[in-house]
C-alpha cells in the first residue's frame, strides 16, 4: 500500500464516492460526540444531560431506563463505537482505484442500516413506553437515518463499477 497516495487520495482529491463518504464521516463524528455525551452519562462521569425545557423531553430519565442497559452494558458506548467503525470503514484505503475493497463498502452500508433499523426501534419504544424524548437519541436517529441513502448509493455505485 502507498501510504503518500492514500493520504492524498483521502485529503485531496475528489470524486462522487470520496464525497459521500466524506459526508458519512462528518456526520458518524457528529454520533460520535453526541453518544459519547450519552456514554458519560450512563456510566455517572456526568450526573445530568442538559435538556431542552417542556414536559416531552427528559433525555436523563430515556438514557437511564432499562432499556438502555439490556445487553448489560449502556447503549451509548455501543452507539459511539458504531460512530467509530462507520468512520474507520469510510476512510478505509482511500478509493477503489487505491485498493479499496468492496467488502468495506458492504459493511459500512450494513452497520448504517443497522443502526437506523436500531434508531427506529428506540424510537418506537421512546413514544409508546417511556412516553419521554430524548434529543441526544432524536439527534442520533436523524443522523442514522440521514447516513443511510449515502451509505447505499456508495455501495450501489461500488457494485455498478464492479
Amino acid at each position: 500500500m502507498n501510504l503518500s497516495a492514500l493520504i492524498h487520495t483521502l485529503r485531496h482529491k475528489q470524486s462522487p464516492s470520496l464525497t459521500r463518504r466524506r459526508r458519512l464521516i462528518l456526520l458518524a463524528a457528529v454520533g460520535l460526540v453526541d453518544f459519547s455525551l450519552i456514554s458519560l452519562y450512563q456510566t455517572g462521569v456526568i450526573r445530568r444531560l442538559p435538556d431542552l425545557p417542556g414536559k416531552l423531553f427528559d433525555s436523563n430519565a430515556v438514557n437511564a431506563s432499562e432499556e438502555a442497559y439490556q445487553f448489560g452494558v449502556p447503549d451509548g458506548p455501543i452507539s459511539a463505537g458504531v460512530y467509530a467503525l462507520n468512520m474507520l470503514l469510510a476512510a478505509y484505503k482511500g478509493d477503489a482505484a487505491h485498493g479499496r475493497p468492496l467488502w468495506s463498502d458492504v459493511a459500512l452500508a450494513g452497520t448504517v442500516m443497522l443502526n437506523s433499523v436500531g434508531a427506529a426501534l428506540y424510537l418506537k419504544n421512546m413514544i409508546t413506553v417511556q412516553k419521554k424524548a430524548c434529543l441526544y437519541c432524536l439527534t442520533g436517529a436523524a443522523l442514522n437515518f440521514v447516513m443511510t441513502p449515502l451509505a447505499l448509493a456508495e455501495l450501489r455505485e461500488r457494485l455498478q463499477n464492479k
